[in-house]
């Protein structure tokens, strides 16, 4: 249990820590589909009833943070933020699954 709850405030540290660096940046207010695309995901990991359906959209997620940095950092501050909801949630419901 601590084990798990070390890696979940590790994750949130790392994703915080991101968010706040983009956030930094501004942006140009772009960015809607991967903001209507986070929320897709993120519905659908939260949809799921078993931990394995979740991994692709986990991924989906994890791929966005590295291939699409500067589709991120594009996004205004607002954009990000419900992008970083998304991501938490869909993160939070597949740990549920765990």
């Amino acid at each position: 249990m601590l084990e798990t709850g070390m890696r979940r405030a590790f994750r949130l540290s790392v994703i915080t820590a991101i968010a706040a660096a983009l956030s930094s940046c501004g942006g140009d207010g772009g960015g809607s589909d991967l903001v209507e695309e986070s929320t897709e995901k993120a519905d659908a990991a939260c949809a799921c009833e078993d931990f394995g359906c979740t991994k692709d959209y986990i991924r989906w997620f994890n791929e966005v943070s590295i291939a699409r940095e500067d589709d991120l950092s594009a996004l205004s501050p607002e954009d990000y933020d419900t992008y970083l909801g998304n991501s938490l949630r869909a993160g939070d419901c597949q740990e549920t699954l765990r």
